[in-house]
């Protein structure tokens, strides 16, 4: 069994392939917002890596938001072009989960934050539970997989930074962690107000990190390894049943509604 991994929700495009086995080959563009172009081009060099074809792929997923409405378009549309043509399941991937494995050895609350404009930012709050009483280790990767849930800690939603951060406040002291890290695009916006956050609401016990710079992204590799769990569950869908996950309407569409009109 072979899934391939669409991730076009961010600045970079990427794909991935995972086996069963948690086996990964990923590819990255460099380019930015160039996804319509770059995307299927790069998928047939992971495939060519890979020593597979198209017709070796049982199962295709994408990351369905949110993130850039176009850039969700293009991995929806082309996940359910290719799952149609080859006669294959799709799976839906919640792009916020997807951080949680972007540093799977990352013990605490993963906390992605993407910048939404309009002073708001798509975020929420996720942890990776071990379910393995302590001093018990698996011995096969897949063991250590099925022990393992994933926790959603603050819902994934479109916020206010003031909003996110007194909802992830009350969150952090319910469930006792320690540890927070942030990801994602918002940073450069929100960096400063999450630092003012920590001085004055939290105290000395809880710390919180940003994400490294090859890890602060939306990642093919880890929609993949996502993709695999959920694939693992029963969770495929047809081509049909695909639909872009935006959390919010796009600004046209809200300014049509409300009758704006733009001079």
């Amino acid at each position: 069994m072979k899934i391939l991994a669409l991730e076009t929700t961010g600045k970079h495009a990427s794909v991935a392939c995972i086996d069963e086995a948690g086996n990964i080959n990923y590819k990255k563009t460099e380019n930015v917002f160039n996804h319509l172009k770059s995307l299927m081009p790069m998928t047939e060099l992971l495939m060519q890596d890979c020593q597979l074809t198209i017709n070796d792929i049982s199962c295709i997923a994408t990351s369905a938001g949110p993130g850039s409405f176009t850039g969700i378009r293009i991995g929806v549309s082309t996940a359910r072009a290719i799952a149609q043509v080859k006669n294959i399941p799709c799976i839906s991937v919640p792009t916020l989960e997807t951080f949680v494995y972007n540093i799977e050895s990352y013990k605490g609350l993963v906390c992605p934050v993407l910048d939404a404009r309009q002073n708001q930012i798509y975020a929420g709050a996720f942890h990776l539970k071990s379910l393995m009483p302590e001093g018990i280790f698996a011995t096969k990767k897949e063991s250590q997989d099925e022990l393992l849930e994933l926790q959603e800690i603050v819902p994934g939603g479109a916020y206010s930074i003031t909003e996110y951060l007194t909802k992830l406040h009350e969150k952090v002291a319910e469930y006792g962690f320690s540890e927070v890290m942030f990801f994602g695009d918002g940073l450069e916006v929100f960096k400063a107000g999450i630092e003012e956050w920590q001085d004055s609401s939290l105290t000395g016990d809880i710390r919180i990190s940003f994400a490294p710079e090859d890890k602060n992204e939306q990642m093919a590799s880890s929609v993949a390894k996502l993709a695999i769990k959920l694939y693992n569950e029963g969770k495929e869908i047809n081509y049909s049943e695909l639909k872009p996950v935006y959390m919010r309407k796009a600004e046209a569409e809200r300014r049509l509604e409300e009758g704006i009109t733009c001079d």
